[in-house]
């Protein structure tokens, strides 16, 4: 019993040491031992152990420390490398990061056809120039991480993606099978949420709100991601916002989706200038105070906080992080729909937009897979 509590008392002090390492990227044995509460002699066999596994490494530095140098060390960003991959409809955007979740390469493969079985030999084809371009690692590929712009059940099986006939898929098994490699597969709004709430260690209860091509919502309760009971919760881009509106791929009139997604944007865009332009062009447009595009923006917002009040009303979240290419283009957009978000009983502590930018996915699953990788609990980032 006694050998029992105390490799439990081992591993917890292990993995509190590599917390603060992961959160510090580089400090001293002293310090560690400072701010852990460890005596020094622990700390410095839990990081001897560390450095024979090449998890840290000595840096040929020194730390000033309580008034004297130390040496310093860090955690070993080449122990591993992790591929993370984004699966929209028109294009596969990867990324190879190291235990920092630096990005080292990064692919971009257009897609012609969307259908699974093509798609498919583009995402294998992907993963293995990823893989290629993966070098100077100790344990080389540590996992896999995709996300996906659509439903999965609580078994990670892609139930049904409103973009493509995708239906019932075991991607993660494909994958596994494919490359022996540990797969990680979830809704790309889960995926923002998850690496949002390293960001925002400190608040327990947090909601992504993506919008891309569709409208997807990641909920975070008590620090741990909520998916509700077949896993589909978040689904807020088919919610109803205009009752009999525009007609939606999933089957219902009037979505939010329909109105706020970048698609929607576009569309309208086209229908009054009949003009037909990229996200990056309308934004392009919107900068330079054009006044379709100014017009469609200002509708844009509106929609933007009934959707922020909603959700604030229904999950009470402390913070809100927008995950929107026009939201991130346009700072002021942030003021704007506070501006319009006048109910006496909200208590939005934060809204902003992503500490990750538009990489927001590809991160939010590097940083959930370094975290899996180093088998600890309170995964903090300096935000």
């Amino acid at each position: 019993m006694k050998t029992a509590n105390s490799q439990l008392v081992k591993q917890t002090n292990t993995n509190l040491v590599i917390e603060k390492l992961v959160e510090l990227k580089e400090t001293s044995r002293i310090e560690l031992s400072r701010i852990t509460t460890l005596n020094k002699a622990t700390v410095s066999s839990i990081i001897q152990v560390l450095i024979d596994k090449s998890i840290v490494i000595e840096l040929d530095k020194k730390i000033k420390t309580s008034g004297r140098s130390a040496n310093a060390i860090a955690l070993n960003k080449r122990a591993g490398r992790i591929l993370s991959l984004d699966l929209q409809t028109n294009l596969i955007y990867g990324v190879i990061t190291n235990l920092f979740g630096e990005i080292l390469f990064e692919i971009n493969k257009p897609i012609d056809n969307p259908e699974f079985s093509s798609y498919l030999t583009s995402l294998l084809e992907t993963i293995d120039e990823l893989k290629s371009n993966t070098y100077d690692s100790v344990y080389g590929v540590i996992g896999i991480g995709i996300g996906v712009y659509g439903i999965l059940s609580k078994t990670k099986k892609i139930i049904y993606t409103p973009f493509s006939s995708w239906k019932d898929i075991e991607l993660k098994k494909i994958i596994e099978d494919y490359t022996g490699i540990k797969t990680y597969v979830e809704n790309e709004a889960n995926i923002s949420a998850l690496g949002e709430n390293i960001i925002y260690a400190n608040q327990k209860n947090l909601v992504s709100l993506n919008i891309g091509i569709g409208v997807g919502m990641g909920i975070i309760i008590d620090n741990k991601l909520y998916t509700g009971e077949d896993g589909f919760a978040g689904e807020i881009g088919h919610t109803i916002l205009i009752p009999n509106g525009k007609e939606c791929v999933c089957g219902n009139n009037g979505c939010l989706e329909k109105y706020i997604s970048d698609i929607a944007i576009i569309q309208n865009y086209y229908e009054l200038t009949n003009e037909k332009v990229s996200i990056t062009e309308f934004i392009s447009r919107l900068k330079s105070k054009e006044v379709h595009a100014n017009k469609i923006y200002q509708q844009f917002i509106d929609y933007l906080s009934i959707t922020i009040n909603n959700i604030s009303q229904l999950l009470n979240p402390q913070t809100i992080v927008i995950n929107s290419l026009i939201v991130e283009n346009k700072p002021e957009s942030i003021s704007q729909i506070k501006n319009k978000l006048r109910s006496k009983i909200m208590n939005l502590e934060v809204l902003t937009t992503s500490s990750f930018k538009s990489k927001t996915n590809v991160l939010g699953l590097t940083h959930v897979l370094i975290q899996e990788f180093l088998e600890i609990d309170n995964y903090k980032l300096k935000s």
